[in-house]
């Protein structure tokens, strides 16, 4: 398993770069961002790295997971999304700004004094920055960057209009790819993401944000998009899967705790802390082979690695509250996998054992052997050593084929939807490693026929139709990656999911502004969830 990384140490030691509880935009003295008079470049490049992987990218995860009904979503969007759903990622993202902006400093310094420069060092970091903003706008459109962190100058910063933002991360793309182009002598020590450093990857991960960014821009300037797709497409990009952006948790719990989240929300002492989806149980075929529970007619054959069942009773009497209740679509879908409809907000049972929980990909949980034990009774679980699959070569895949599909750019969009497939595929059966699976894992004639199924439904669609498929497709090899099914979701319309079974208001098109951020800046003005961001042009209310 490839970047399985023994985090506990740099855990410890970075303590002190996220040590304050509240990081805003106009304080003139940054406690969180040391002086360069003192400052290591690599012990600065390992807070960026970790700060983006565990408290910005990851907390966007979780909200978008539910909102896409990967997991269960409980009550309506905005009391699940509000003006706290964000603090932790505003704060951390600036704060890690400035620590990169202390990483070209330095860079300059070493220039100045004759040195080559810390070339490596910043090209990493601006590849981070650049995906940092472009989820920033995203999520909440406008927001501060021209006057950012330069609080003696811009104690309250505007806002810059999100499509300015997006254009200058693509320029930044292309400077760090000049950077990382031009190397040096000097790398950085430690990479938390691809494990042993080395320039090309992160060259590979430039290109492939530029697609994506292209992607997005794809609905309000298609020229462009396709300009700039076709153009980057012929580059290095991630395209495989040695190439995977993902970031390593461990089996190690002190003194820092760095398991996988998926794993300490199901596998310890109290029990699962999370229920799944009964939609996307669905969309995996995972229940019963009859209708309504069933979409393509065979079981994804990544069922048993996403998810494990913690018995073999099915629900009913007090443990299945929804029974009989005609507002649900599933209630509860079959085959032992107990979930949750969206939107649900009925009373929760004391079921923390017996829910259906996450699996052995990608939180370093159990495979799902038909062994129906308690999840934190399993001795063939991963132990928390799981990975956050940030950027995959699957995902490339999938958005190439959307854009061949919708943009006509290179491709034959059938191949890259079967490509994409097979990726995912076979990094899931990979992620077993020698845990046990008591001959349920999936075999190469599993993988044929399940990629030979989606083909024959794929070419039998028309364009709309074909879309769907892409999208679904794409849905289901993200299991554990909100964030880039949500902008799927925004931009495509598509996979076509249940619909709120309460009264759960309109779906979150954007997110709002952090209620910290607002209130002490008086040029940001609140969002609302309907308030869609500039590349979305997609009517109102078209999803739900």
């Amino acid at each position: 398993m490839k970047n399985i990384l023994k985090i506990s140490f740099i855990l410890t030691t970075l303590l002190f770069f996220t040590a304050c509880d509240t990081v805003e935009l106009e304080l003139l003295d940054n406690p969180n961002v040391v002086g360069s008079e003192n400052a290591d470049p690599n012990f600065i490049l390992n807070d960026v790295q970790l700060t983006f992987a565990r408290n910005v990218w990851n907390g966007y995860n979780g909200p978008s997971m539910s909102s896409t009904r990967m997991t269960n979503l409980f009550g309506a969007y905005n009391g699940a999304i509000d003006e706290n759903t964000l603090i932790t990622e505003w704060q951390q993202s600036y704060q890690m700004f400035g620590n990169i902006d202390l990483i070209e400093g330095l860079h300059n310094v070493d220039l100045e004094n004759g040195g080559e420069g810390l070339t490596n060092h910043l090209g990493v970091a601006q590849v981070i920055e650049a995906f940092a903003y472009m989820l920033l706008v995203d999520y909440v459109n406008d927001v501060p960057y021209s006057e950012a962190n330069k609080p003696e100058e811009f104690p309250n910063p505007n806002t810059d209009p999100a499509k300015s933002v997006y254009d200058a991360q693509l320029e930044l793309l292309d400077a760090a790819i000049a950077n990382l182009q031009a190397g040096g002598l000097i790398e950085p020590t430690t990479d938390l993401y691809f494990g042993d450093f080395d320039a090309d990857n992160w060259i590979a991960l430039a290109n492939t944000l530029k697609l994506r960014a292209y992607n997005n821009l794809r609905l309000t300037d298609p020229a462009r998009a396709t300009a700039g797709i076709n153009s980057t497409a012929n580059g290095s990009i991630i395209d495989n899967s040695s190439e995977d952006f993902t970031f390593g948790y461990s089996d190690v719990q002190d003194p820092v705790e760095s398991r996988h989240p998926f794993f300490t929300t199901g596998y310890l002492a109290a029990g699962a802390g999370s229920y799944m989806s009964n939609n996307f149980l669905d969309l995996l075929n995972a229940g019963d082979d009859q209708p309504p529970f069933i979409e393509t007619g065979t079981i994804d054959p990544r069922t048993r690695y996403y998810l494990y069942r913690q018995t073999s009773t099915p629900p009913s009497g007090s443990d299945l509250p929804c029974a009989g209740d005609a507002r649900y679509d599933y209630c509860y879908v079959g085959n032992l996998y107990w979930g949750r409809d969206h939107t649900d907000d009925a009373g929760i049972p004391n079921d923390g054992f017996k829910r259906t929980t996450f699996g052995i990909y990608p939180g370093g949980g159990a495979f799902d052997r038909d062994e129906f034990a308690q999840a934190r009774a399993t001795e063939n679980n991963l132990g928390g050593a799981g990975i956050l699959p940030i950027y995959l070569a699957s995902h490339t895949k999938f958005l190439l084929a959307e854009t061949a599909l919708t943009l006509g750019t290179n491709g034959n969009a059938a191949n890259l939807l079967a490509d994409g497939i097979r990726l995912s595929l076979d990094k899931v059966d990979d992620f077993v490693g020698s845990a046990a699976t008591d001959g349920f894992e999936m075999t190469q004639a599993d993988k044929d026929n399940y990629v030979a199924g989606v083909l024959a439904e794929y070419n039998a669609a028309n364009n709309n139709g074909k879309l769907a498929i892409i999208a679904r497709e794409a849905f289901l090899a993200s299991w554990g990656n909100g964030v880039e099914v949500y902008n799927l979701y925004r931009r495509t319309g598509f996979p076509t999911l249940q619909s709120p079974i309460t009264a759960a208001g309109a779906f979150p098109r954007g997110y709002r502004y952090p209620v910290d951020e607002v209130e002490n800046n008086p040029n940001i003005q609140q969002r609302q969830l309907t308030d869609q961001v500039f590349w979305d042009n997609n009517p109102g209310g078209f999803i739900d």
